[in-house]
């Protein structure tokens, strides 16, 4: 047993060290110019070894915004109120800021992006159902919510920062989820036991 605990141990080393790796390097060049020789390289880690844990470059990229998002998700489960919710959304958003900007860096359509959009659309749908009485289908509401926040994100890593996390995340609550709550959806309750798991 002690053995099983000391390979997961190495393996989650050696995935946190490519990981690492991808992100410092397309902060660098860029995601397309990096090579997975590069990230090897970077990583300190053989280059036969990254076959055995990930197919591609897309699927390490999809591992480390996968990371992040549970993260997100978590935070969420755990909160009370909108303000709450929000507030530690901007936290966990300030904790994985280099993964956060790698990220928002590819384009939505990109394939290592694709399968992390779908697993939180599809958790969304479960958080949250059409308001009664709306005419606003509920996939053209949770689109709308969940670009509103990222783009929010974007700018205040980019161009926000003289606004601090308490700031951001009133904001948030205030302009694009209770607006869009109010109008179109109702707000599941939700029990620890909905947490994400890591």
């Amino acid at each position: 047993m002690p053995q099983a605990k000391g390979l997961d141990r190495r393996v989650a080393r050696t995935r946190r060290s490519l990981a690492e790796a991808l992100i410092s390097l397309s902060s660098e060049f860029g995601y397309d110019r990096v090579t997975i020789r590069e990230v090897t390289e970077r990583a300190d880690v053989g280059y036969a070894t990254f076959f055995r844990h990930f197919r591609s470059k897309d699927e390490l990229a999809t591992y480390c915004i996968r990371a992040a998002s549970v993260k997100f998700m978590n935070a969420v489960q755990s909160a009370e109120t909108l303000h709450e919710e929000s507030l530690a959304l901007y936290r966990a958003l300030h904790e994985n800021r280099d993964v956060c900007l790698f990220g928002l860096s590819l384009p939505r359509e990109h394939p290592a992006l694709a399968p992390v959009w779908e697993e939180i659309t599809h958790w969304m749908m479960e958080l949250y159902s059409a308001r009664q009485g709306t005419e606003i289908p509920l996939e053209l509401s949770l689109n709308h919510l969940i670009n509103s926040v990222v783009e929010l994100f974007r700018w205040w890593l980019t161009d926000g920062q003289d606004y601090s996390i308490e700031q951001m995340a009133l904001m948030q609550s205030d302009l694009v989820v209770k607006v869009t709550e109010t109008v179109a959806l109702d707000h599941r309750l939700k029990s620890p036991r909905d947490a994400v798991p890591d």
